[in-house]
């Protein structure tokens, strides 16, 4: 069976699977939605199916083959790779043979990078929209080409939510949300126009583990998941792929560094906020391989395809199984409530 791809000159047939590539829609005209894949939305207008394969290179309209990219080699660009797992991301695309890009605020950061055989940048994602646009066009001058843009950078803001001030949560999603966007919408132009490319979103684990303490800097990594998925819908007719990566806690030096960020004030009986965040810098991450993860991380980005987002680290997988095994318990115990709302026919 062979589904229609209805997009203009780029209009093509590609393989009707069951890959949870498709997103097959039938649009209401009273509400333009769409939807995951392999969820309907019937329309009362027309019976007329879109498909788009959402997170797969195979059957991409206008997809260069890989063999014809420069040097057979797709090229990496890396945001935050001064610490962290940008830092071994970075490690392992390089270790894998890929080319790679590496960007930091500061270039004195990268000069272990640098050797390993990376070109370097310097990228403050929180710069103006076109300074960002500016470093797109000197990275993308680099090699001729960006295939993959890893949006790593990040901040981690601490704190009860009471004790966070406004200006602190307005830096905390200028880093990680409003800055992941405009750097992207930078490079967006370049992989549109080539009809290829994958956005890499760091998102986290905590995004569905409630930790005390930590309540803003999951609300901004959230928001990443919301237009990472998004951008896996809205894209998808350029060839172009998105994924969100949800890491568990590993043994860098984020935490250690400028971009793990205390509360400036701090109010009394926040004892169990208090007592997380002390708990996350001391011990959460020890556990986890950074090096090991930014190879899984590579080996997954890198298949033909990939799914909307990856749970990565051993605690990572448990908790998000354990949190929608609850969610779906949570939903069926009041499924007479969330039903039976629309209109008597």
């Amino acid at each position: 069976m062979q589904g229609l791809m209805t997009h203009g000159p780029r209009a093509s047939t590609v393989p009707d699977t069951n890959r949870g590539g498709f997103l097959d829609i039938r649009l209401h005209s009273w509400y333009p939605s769409v939807g995951y894949p392999d969820m309907w939305l019937e329309s009362p207008v027309s019976s007329v199916k879109r498909f788009l394969y959402i997170n797969s290179l195979p059957g991409r309209p206008n997809q260069p083959n890989m063999s014809e990219q420069r040097n057979n080699s797709p090229v990496f660009l890396i945001t935050g790779c001064s610490t962290g797992l940008g830092r071994e991301v970075a490690l392992a695309a390089l270790k894998s043979g890929f080319r790679v890009i590496a960007t930091a605020r500061r270039l004195e950061a990268l000069s272990d990078l640098q050797k390993s055989g990376a070109k370097t940048l310097a990228l403050d994602v929180t710069w103006s929209v076109p300074d960002l646009a500016d470093v797109a066009v000197k990275a993308i001058a680099v090699y001729g080409q960006i295939d993959y843009l890893v949006n790593n950078a990040g901040v981690a803001q601490g704190g009860a939510i009471e004790e966070v001030s406004p200006t602190e949560a307005l830096t905390q999603f200028n880093t990680n949300f409003f800055g992941l966007v405009n750097t992207t919408n930078a490079f967006l132009p370049h992989f549109r126009s080539r009809c290829t490319g994958t956005l890499v979103n760091f998102s986290s684990e905590i995004t569905w583990v409630a930790m005390p303490g930590a309540g803003l800097y999951a609300a901004s990594k959230a928001a990443v998941n919301a237009v990472s998925d998004t951008w896996a819908h809205e894209l998808a007719e350029y060839g172009i792929r998105s994924i969100s990566i949800q890491p568990s806690g590993f043994r860098t030096e984020f935490f250690n560094s400028t971009a793990t960020r205390p509360a400036a004030k701090t109010i009394e009986g926040y004892d169990l906020a208090h007592g997380t965040i002390k708990f996350v810098v001391d011990e959460f991450a020890a556990p986890g391989d950074p090096a090991k993860a930014a190879q899984n991380i590579i080996k997954l980005v890198t298949k033909p395809e990939i799914p909307l987002r990856f749970a990565v680290g051993d605690d990572a997988y448990a908790n998000c199984k354990a949190f929608y095994q609850k969610r779906l318990e949570e939903m069926e115990a009041v499924r007479e409530l969330s039903t039976g709302t629309n209109f008597e026919k």
